[in-house]
């Protein structure tokens, strides 16, 4: 953390009760008689059915229970409040209050159920006894959440007597509550996306923005990419509205653990903030077991299988589905008096959950007699019906919950001592997250994640320490987007005019004025910096933000008939990949079925109509990438490696329809109907050094793919290395990005459309504008290669071609061909070697240039296409003949 007053911190942080345990993660084992725990890993292994227990307890390790760190509360808060308050300050509390109180703004980094909603309860409640007067926003990420934490607030308030004001105030508020709120509310709790409307009518909140002294961003890590963006110029679009009536807010934005909190709430707000990330709450013992689902197929065990020499399709077997294993391993948790959570993708999966986890129980062969109670939780369940839920896991009258993410933050779950996880959830703090609904406080806890047969479950799997110890992914907002940050600009431009005095605020001097002077061309803007910028019409451009589109048309997402649907707009881009005609749907835990798509009116929009299907829908794709612009560029490992923006087209020819429960293919080849898009966007791109590609092509050149007959045969390998290198990079990316991997795409191939005639490979951000994270990985290039080579490497498959684990990829445009490991390894160990070990040595040759031919990927799909059309324009690649 920084701070202002050093040694008055250190003198307040000597006051604080340490009572640590040791924070080293230990193999399981050690004394037991002291936890409370019904199970544990041992009893688990020993109490699972006998004709249903082969192995699947992978790995178990034991967290050890962390005591409390404390500090009297009336360190940090005035005496009477103090007295009101029944319990000490955790130290993370009082550090984030002393920091405050010396004017600093906070991120407050710290583990689930550590009371960060104390922080900013306080600090409110210390400035309104000094100031009754005194005005707080809080912004949330959903709806939901903004009313639970009203409650909490309310409760808090109510107990250390103060008579403050909480109001939610967003569209499901009243008319008059909503003018009540506004005028009288101490405390104003809204979304981000309810913000960006309500600044157009700061006039109408005159008091409050004169008063407003505390500003809070509630869960910030949620606020990345695209959506980051957004919601990074609408914070500042807000700090200028506050500071024209008078109000000079400190921020306080609370956080999951993140690899780079400091800078994320710099990108965010505009200003610095004191890290709090030293958690002093308690936590009991936890019993961490990885549950991987038997192999029901292939000869040998899987273990000797990843272990030998790579074979082909007919060695091996996915095993069995993660959909059947989870919620047979959280029953048998939840009949042994071990309360439990289980964590799915869908409504779907709750649902199926439960049938599954029903017939286990009541199979007559298995040692199951007693009832067990145990109930699904999402979406799609009635208001009622959810809070009954959540009443009987307060109350302990419920054995176990089937949920989706709806319960991974902010509803009491009461005493749960166990928490299941059907597949990775796609970072590492969501991953802790879930895993913390359970043993919360000083309670142990017995957790288990079982991966299902994708990428990122497949390497948590085999490589447990990327959980349980080192940095976290970053989170990513990237300002550079113009066609996200010129809505912004014609936003502020209505909300006030916009001067130079603007500038720090709305990207710089420069940026503003091309901003204005773009304006002005487009007829949007009128009038000068010097005297004042004002938006030239009558309309409102806050309606047409969406937090998760960039520039282009938005889709309106509308239900069939007169149902309806809480759904927000989407980008073309999105639209044209998840939302053609004939896609499935996954909304809030519902399944629906897209039956219209229209663009061909004022307001584009795509119809949905509810369904229960047991399949889900990907589409393929088809790319290409030409005019690139380099901005930055550096040499790892004898490569060339360059950032910058390029032009990128994509086609959405196709989809597939998989099944549910394996995510085997049922139809492929559907036609999806759309048109091509084209955006320009940030991309990373490498180039290979011709000696490392001669090297590699005759290494490999007796691997055949007889599926691949358009391309020379001697090439085979070569492309399929690095169309596996892309491939890999693009999965592993949401190991140190908090990125899903279908916002990047990628392109392999053996000419590069820069003019150079070198081999390479792109990863670019499938956004118009661009979303950072490509940018990113050209900073991280190294660690995400080395994560990449890893996932090759260690994936039990054993296959040269790979699998849907490691290599594959549903949305390959080329069917996934060729994909050739061994070629892979070689190229991505000279792009690591650092020139004096073997792999450098390994694949040095001085022969002549390969034929010519590339291989194009977007998002996971590709072509592969025939560069011996020299007539063309070379700034272009190789036309597609997939």
């Amino acid at each position: 953390m920084t701070s202002n007053d050093a040694d008055d911190r250190t003198t307040r942080d000597a006051r604080a009760t340490a009572n640590d345990a040791d924070e080293r993660t230990e193999r399981d084992g050690g004394d037991r008689s002291a936890d409370p725990l019904a199970l544990d890993a041992d009893d688990l292994v020993e109490t699972y059915p006998a004709g249903r227990y082969r192995g699947q307890l992978s790995d178990r390790f034991a967290l050890p229970a962390r005591s409390a760190r404390t500090v009297p509360a009336d360190d940090a808060l005035p005496a009477d409040l103090a007295a009101n308050l029944d319990v000490d300050l955790w130290s993370h509390q009082a550090e984030a209050l002393f920091a405050l109180e010396d004017g600093e703004n906070v991120c407050v980094a710290t583990s689930t159920a550590s009371g960060k909603t104390y922080v900013y309860g306080l600090e409110i409640a210390r400035r309104y006894r000094e100031n009754p007067d005194v005005r707080a926003l809080i912004v949330y990420p959903t709806k939901a959440l903004s009313r639970d934490q009203e409650r909490e607030l309310e409760a808090l308030f109510d107990e250390l007597g103060l008579d403050v004001s909480v109001g939610v105030y967003d569209g499901d508020t009243g008319p008059d509550e909503k003018t009540r709120i506004r005028e009288n509310a101490n405390v104003v709790v809204t979304n981000v996306a309810g913000l960006n409307q309500y600044l157009d009518g700061h006039h109408r909140w005159t008091t409050f923005h004169a008063n407003c002294s505390l500003f809070v961003i509630d869960e910030a890590h949620a606020w990345t990419g695209i959506s980051g963006m957004h919601a990074a110029w609408i914070v500042r679009r807000a700090r200028r509205v506050i500071d024209w009536y008078g109000g000079d807010p400190r921020f306080v934005l609370t956080s999951a653990t993140i690899g780079n909190p400091g800078e994320h709430a710099r990108a965010l707000t505009g200003q610095p903030a004191t890290v709090i990330d030293d958690d002093g709450s308690p936590r009991g013992r936890r019993h961490l077991v990885f549950w991987e689902p038997p192999s029901d197929g292939g000869d040998g065990d899987v273990a000797e299988r990843a272990g030998g020499t790579r074979g082909s399709a007919d060695d091996w077997s996915p095993g069995r589905p993660a959909t059947v294993e989870a919620p047979e391993l959280w029953a048998h948790l939840c009949y042994h008096d071990v309360p439990s959570l289980l964590f799915c993708d869908s409504r779907k999966q709750t649902e199926l959950a439960i049938e599954r986890a029903t017939e286990f129980l009541e199979n007559p062969s298995l040692p199951y007699r007693k009832s067990t109670r145990l109930e699904s939780y999402n979406a799609g369940h009635g208001k009622r019906a959810r809070r009954e839920t959540e009443r009987g896991l307060a109350a302990g009258s419920l054995d176990g919950v089937a949920t989706t993410s709806a319960l991974e933050v902010g509803i009491d779950v009461g005493g749960i001592d166990g928490t299941v996880l059907l597949g990775y959830p796609g970072s590492r703090h969501a991953f802790w997250q879930r895993l913390g609904r359970s043993g919360r406080g000083r309670r142990d806890a017995l957790s288990a994640f079982v991966p299902r047969h994708a990428t990122l479950d497949r390497y948590v799997l085999r490589h447990p320490e990327y959980v349980l110890g080192g940095s976290h992914e970053d989170a990513v907002v990237d300002l550079e987007n113009n066609p996200v940050y010129l809505k912004h600009v014609e936003c502020a431009a209505r909300e006030l005019p916009i001067t130079r005095d603007d500038a720090d605020l709305l990207g710089g001097p420069e940026r503003l004025e091309r901003a204005v002077e773009y304006g002005r061309r487009t007829g949007d803007l009128e009038g000068s910096l010097a005297g004042g910028v004002t938006y030239a019409y009558r309309d409102r451009p806050q309606n047409r933000v969406n937090l998760y589109a960039s520039g282009g048309d938005s889709f309106d997402v509308r239900a069939v008939g007169d149902e309806s649907i809480d759904h927000e707009s989407i980008g073309r881009a999105r639209a044209y990949r998840d939302y053609h005609e004939g896609a499935t749907v996954l909304h809030r835990g519902e399944q629906y079925q897209v039956r219209e798509f229209r663009e061909d009116g004022p307001q584009p929009y795509v119809e949905l109509e509810a369904v229960d299907v047991d399949y889900y829908t990907q589409s393929q794709r088809r790319v290409s990438i030409y005019d690139p612009e380099v901005r930055e560029s550096r040499t790892v490992g004898g490569f060339e490696l360059n950032w910058g923006y390029a032009t990128v087209t994509v086609r959405y020819e196709t989809y597939a329809k998989r099944d549910v429960a394996s995510g085997e293919t049922i139809e492929a080849g559907l036609d999806t109907s759309v048109p091509p898009l084209e955006m320009r966007t940030q991309t990373c791109w490498v180039r290979v050094p011709p000696g490392v590609e001669r090297a590699v092509e005759r290494r490999h050149s007796g691997y055949r793919n007889d599926e691949c007959a358009d391309l020379p045969p001697r090439l085979h390998g070569y492309l399929g290395g690095i169309h596996a290198i892309e491939h890999a990079m693009i999965a592993v990316s949401p190991l140190e990005l908090t990125v899903d991997s279908n916002d990047l795409g990628g392109l392999a191939t053996n000419r590069l459309p820069d003019g150079s005639d070198a081999s390479g490979w792109f990863v670019y951000d499938g956004v118009e504008g661009g979303l950072g994270f490509s940018r990113r990985i050209y900073e991280e290039y190294e660690s995400v290669a080395r994560r990449a080579r890893e996932l090759m490497v260690d994936c039990e498959c054993g296959r040269d071609e790979g699998c849907p684990a490691c290599l594959m990829d549903a949305r390959c445009g080329n069917d996934n061909r060729p994909l050739y490991a061994p070629a892979a390894t070689d190229v991505i160990d000279a792009l690591l070697d650092d020139g004096s070990g073997p792999a450098d040595a390994a694949i040095t040759d001085s022969r002549g240039d390969a034929d010519s031919t590339s291989e194009e990927d977007g998002d996971g799909g590709e072509d592969v296409a025939d560069r011996t059309d020299r007539g063309r324009d070379d700034r272009r690649p190789p036309a597609s003949v997939s």
